[in-house]
């Protein structure tokens, strides 16, 4: 187990539907008949490449720096990313929310993971999962129920909440089995996040058997730092997501890349 703080870094569903190309939106359909919006990037080349597939927050979409980011700098370093929008925010951008049990949710990431795996140019064995937010607690139920998985990526995961001085803990209500799970796993959180102190998250991770990896960033739950003022306060959360896509890509390049 490591816990480390570092400053760096079925077939297509709907019928008709081609696979994205590189940038491009296209929609797929679950089970349930929800349509998904998904963008796939891929690297130059015919592959196979190393895929992961990141879900988004709650309010969070696609295209917000945090995932556009880290898709940028995983395709830079040779990985395949799929993102893509929850079906209950396309349906709704601003009032729609997600299942109570979030089985929606999850049958939307198993959704998008399959459509991944349905294209020649993934290697099939070497798709990982993650997501940010509401996406990390999703993307830890689909890491739990398929071992073909080969790690996740948790961004400002959810493991707490500050109130009067204390942080009450959801760590193992929201991540359960941490202790039995051996996969590289790396949660990403900002120094300042209301949602996820440090000092739990450490203990969490440190409940690991197999190589959980934290990384401390500054910001809150969007990587921003609101006691800074003018343009420090978009400088300091540029940079605290362009290091926070450096760390996504290292990760995944190290532990379920080539």
């Amino acid at each position: 187990m490591r816990v480390l703080l570092r400053l760096i870094p079925f077939v297509l569903a709907c019928a008709g539907i081609a696979h994205p190309a590189l940038g491009d939106t296209a929609h797929t359909t679950t089970p349930r008949g929800a349509q998904l919006e998904v963008v796939a990037d891929f690297p130059a080349g015919a592959g196979p490449f190393p895929a992961v597939v990141l879900a988004p927050g709650q309010g969070y979409h696609l295209a917000l720096p945090a995932l556009a980011q880290t898709a940028q700098q995983l395709v830079a370093h040779g990985i395949a990313v799929y993102r893509f929008n929850w079906a209950y925010f396309s349906n709704n951008p601003k009032a729609g929310r997600p299942s109570d049990d979030l089985l929606n949710e999850l049958e939307d990431l198993q959704s998008v993971l399959k459509l991944a795996r349905a294209e020649p140019r993934v290697a099939q064995d070497k798709v990982s999962v993650g997501g940010k937010s509401l996406g990390s607690l999703v993307a830890w139920k689909a890491l739990s129920a398929d071992p073909s998985l080969r790690a996740g990526v948790l961004l400002t995961p959810v493991c707490s909440r500050t109130s009067d001085g204390q942080a009450q803990d959801f760590s193992d209500a929201n991540y359960p089995g941490i202790s039995a799970e051996l996969r590289p796993v790396l949660f990403v959180a900002g120094d300042r996040d209301p949602l996820c102190a440090p000092r739990v998250l450490y203990a969490f991770a440190a409940k690991s058997q197999g190589h959980a990896r934290v990384v401390i960033i500054g910001g809150d739950h969007g990587f921003e730092n609101k006691t800074l003022v003018g343009t420090a306060v978009d400088a300091a959360r540029n940079r605290n997501i362009s290091l926070l896509s450096h760390i996504s890509a290292s990760f995944i390049v190290e532990n379920a890349g080539h």
